[in-house]
């Protein structure tokens, strides 16, 4: 541990803390991703680790499962997590399934991704339904579709 300097450190415990990926550990620095990983390099290199996640844990006091090749594990306490509420005063449709800098990562609930995937379903059907009308006529298309959403929304 000695052998490492402050920023290894700093790079190391948050792959050890959070699994934080360069990118994240640059966002919180305030450093490049291309230095996060070099001092990642140099911090597995100086520890004699395999991988990051091998140097972090040497580097605050765990030691990887060795001579049986098994895999390091470890239990993370979880803090401070915000799970969307599907009853929440912003809607159903304020929580998107897609990726922002405010929301990193995929917080729906399984009720929050069953309905996004019958919203894509009921679009996809009426715009094959919509597409297979152009040549035959609109009306006697679109009614399976309009009663089809009229079900499942009542």
């Amino acid at each position: 541990m000695n052998t490492l300097s402050p920023r290894q450190r700093d790079c190391l415990q948050l792959v050890w803390e959070r699994q934080a990926t360069s990118k994240e550990i640059a966002a919180e620095l305030g450093i490049s991703k291309s230095t996060v990983d070099g001092y990642i390099a140099e911090a597995v290199e100086a520890l004699g680790a395999r991988d990051r996640r091998a140097a972090a844990a040497l580097a605050f006091g765990q030691t990887p499962r060795a001579a049986s090749g098994g895999h390091m594990t470890r239990v993370v306490e979880v803090q401070n997590v915000v799970t969307p509420d599907a009853s929440s005063t912003e809607g159903f449709l304020a929580s998107r399934p897609w990726r922002s800098r405010s929301r990193p990562r995929n917080t729906l609930s399984l009720a929050q991704t069953l309905g996004w995937i019958a919203i894509i379903a009921i679009g996809s059907l009426a715009a094959l339904s919509l597409a297979a009308s152009i040549g035959s006529g609109l009306p006697s298309v679109a009614r399976p579709v309009i009663h089809a959403v009229r079900t499942l929304t009542t």
